[in-house]
């Protein structure tokens, strides 16, 4: 897509007293980025590395408004006052590139952390949150003018700071939602009961918050406008009409249009097993009875999506939070005709959610420069000598790696041993997000002259022979063994299946990880007319994908597969096409008949042959990603990039 005039998205957008440059909007989320709950130089590089990459708006993560609300450790705490320098920071950086930024300012209620804040939660009622399972106070009179006077505190914090205004957080994780759906609102006070009273909260909160920062300023409100539990909770109908009751008070400029609620915390944000634009639907609604901008979020990554969205009228501007955090400089490369350089956000969410993170900093697996920042920006771009890099292995962190080292300035050669580059990602290059990413590899490795070979097996002669000063080896993992092995029964690794076509078998599956990579064999077999009996020593399947948000979207999926389940269960042994296995606390063995193939997903080993023969023997040798250690995508892009810079 190359940007010209009628690319809607990159006009500007008149919002309240303010104009933004842009209809791409970086919104707020948890970062873990945090000092003493304080803004650090890291939030300044990070936010102005958006502005800089073209963001119209940019949203800070939430600013904490009251003592009784710490949802994560380092969270931002709004209501003290030394957090106006960072403001200041935050605010030179982005607005040096021409971007608005605001700050989004919340309070958790009872979706915060009372072990984290050594105190109790409040909440409208005594309703005790989904995943912490702890009964929150219901908070009295004086609680809420607490509350309201904490936004207004926070609010003030942000004028002084220099910031273009605030997001009031009513959408996931936030009091003000809690206050307007019935399921966790149970008042029977002013502040219940009829839609106007469960708005009374936000409509104070709004009230105060405009009267201390004053016209100019802007006031956003982020709205949840489905819960997804339709016994009791928001609707999309319903939140079509709190929206037009605060849009009628003539406090707010724009509406930002989220999705999700306590039961629902595998969509905030989505995975890919969501649709693209969750939100969309529904925020198209919502902008067709406001006189106001409306603005979405919710797996918008696509330029060319977003693009459509706007120039049809459905939202005014959109929200693409994990697509700039993969690619900072996704709006300059589609303005500029290089669109095909974007790094795509996989919707992966397996560095960039961190709110509930032990305090784990925000990453990226597609980036490897997310959360670093502040570093980045001081690395070496060339070298002192132009030295010839031999990187073994192209995969990820041998792609990554090659990149890196050549942007810096050195010859770079590239040695494959198979017939294609991509290595573990290859067998997924079918999915779209995949696909785009091995493209960006793949010119970006033309671009900087990397001379690539494929097909090229890895002989130490070969190695001596070619004279590297630097060898870089990314040769990845190998499988692990299985539980028990098979007699008279074929079997292969979880990895190797996907490479595989088998049609229309009874096939036994057994899953110690719990990852996606299992995830996708388990799909494609399906997919393929095989019959599977999936068996995991873990309580649930897909015990890793938790951390992500994919747990109950992939358990709802093979749960509708021709799959039979067996948890907490090990196997004893295989023979025969028949198996026997056994739960892990009772003992009771279960046998399983007429098995074609035996598919199974343990841990992999380093694939570090070479290191163990080329040290000491050539002038400089690395291991990165799984040769290192096997741990994924992420850890090998980070790495490759390091050495790269390094060198």
């Amino acid at each position: 897509m190359v940007a010209t005039k009628s690319n809607k998205l990159f006009e500007k957008l008149v919002v309240g007293a303010r104009e933004l440059p842009n209809r791409i909007i970086f919104g707020a989320h948890p970062t873990n980025f945090a000092h003493n709950n304080r803004l650090t130089g890291q939030h300044v590089a990070y936010y102005q590395a958006r502005a800089k990459g073209g963001a119209g708006l940019i949203v800070l993560e939430e600013q904490i408004v009251h003592p009784s609300d710490l949802p994560y450790e380092k969270a931002l705490l709004g209501y003290r006052s030394e957090i106006v320098s960072g403001y200041q920071q935050v605010a030179a950086a982005v607005h040096n590139y021409g971007s608005l930024v605001v700050a989004q300012l919340n309070h958790s209620g009872m979706q915060s952390e009372g072990s984290t804040g050594m105190r109790e939660l409040w909440a409208p009622s005594a309703v005790p949150d989904v995943v912490s399972r702890e009964v929150p106070k219901a908070m009295e009179a004086e609680d809420i003018r607490d509350v309201v006077a904490g936004f207004a505190l926070v609010a003030v914090h942000t004028v002084e700071g220099g910031l273009d205004g605030v997001e009031i957080n009513a959408a996931q994780f936030s009091l003000l939602r809690q206050y307007m759906s019935r399921l966790t609102n149970q008042r029977t006070d002013a502040y219940g009961g009829e839609l106007d009273n469960r708005l009374r909260l936000t409509r104070e909160v709004l009230q105060a918050v405009r009267k201390v920062i004053g016209p100019s300023k802007l006031l956003g409100l982020r709205l949840c406008a489905d819960e997804f539990a339709p016994w009791g909770g928001i609707t999309p109908e319903e939140s079509m009409e709190m929206a037009r009751l605060l849009a009628e008070l003539n406090l707010i400029d724009y509406l930002m249009v989220s999705v999700g609620g306590l039961f629902t915390l595998h969509l905030t944000p989505a995975s890919h097993y969501a649709a693209e634009g969750i939100a969309v639907a529904v925020a198209s609604k919502i902008k067709e009875i406001l006189p106001l901008p409306v603005f979405v979020e919710g797996r918008i990554h696509r330029p060319q999506y977003a693009k459509t969205i706007v120039e049809q009228g459905l939202v005014d501007a959109v929200c693409m939070n994990r697509a700039l955090i993969a690619d900072p400089d996704l709006p300059t490369k589609v303005t500029s005709g290089r669109e095909e350089q974007v790094r795509s956000c996989l919707s992966c969410n397996q560095g960039c959610q961190v709110r509930r993170s032990m305090g784990k900093p925000l990453t990226c697996l597609v980036n490897p420069r997310a959360g670093l920042e502040s570093k980045v920006q001081k690395e070496r771009r060339k070298p002192l000598k132009t030295k010839q890099i031999l990187v073994i292995g192209g995969g990820p962190a041998g792609m990554e790696a090659a990149v890196s080292a050549a942007e810096c300035g050195h010859e770079v050669t590239l040695w494959e041993a198979s017939p294609h580059l991509g290595g573990q990602l290859a067998a997924q290059a079918d999915k779209p997000e995949f696909a785009s990413l091995m493209k960006m590899w793949q010119r970006n490795l033309a671009e900087h002259h990397v001379k690539v070979v494929i097909a090229k097996e890895a002989l130490i002669a070969d190695i001596y022979a070619a004279e590297p000063d630097v060898v870089v080896l990314a040769t990845g993992s190998v499988d692990g063994e299985p539980p028990v092995v098979p007699r008279g029964c074929a079997y292969s690794s979880a990895r190797e299946v996907l490479r595989a076509d088998l049609h229309d078998k009874t096939i036994l599956l057994w899953d110690e990880i719990g990852d996606q990579l299992m995830a996708r064999a388990v799909e494609k077999l399906v997919a393929a007319g095989n019959k599977i009996f999936f068996v995991t020593p873990d309580f649930f399947a897909g015990n890793k994908m938790a951390a992500t948000g994919e747990l109950m979207s992939w358990n709802q999926t093979l749960m509708s597969c021709s799959t039979e389940i067996y948890l907490i269960n090990r196997i004893k042994e295989i023979n025969d096409r028949t198996a026997v296995i056994y739960n892990i606390f009772s003992s009771m063995p279960t046998t399983l008949t007429e098995i074609d193939f035996f598919v199974f997903n343990t841990w992999s080993k380093p694939n570090d042959a070479l290191y163990q023969l080329l040290c000491g023997k050539v002038k400089e040798v690395h291991r990165i990603g799984d040769c290192l250690a096997p741990r994924g995508i992420g850890p090998a892009v980070r790495e490759g990039f390091q050495v790269g810079k390094s060198i």
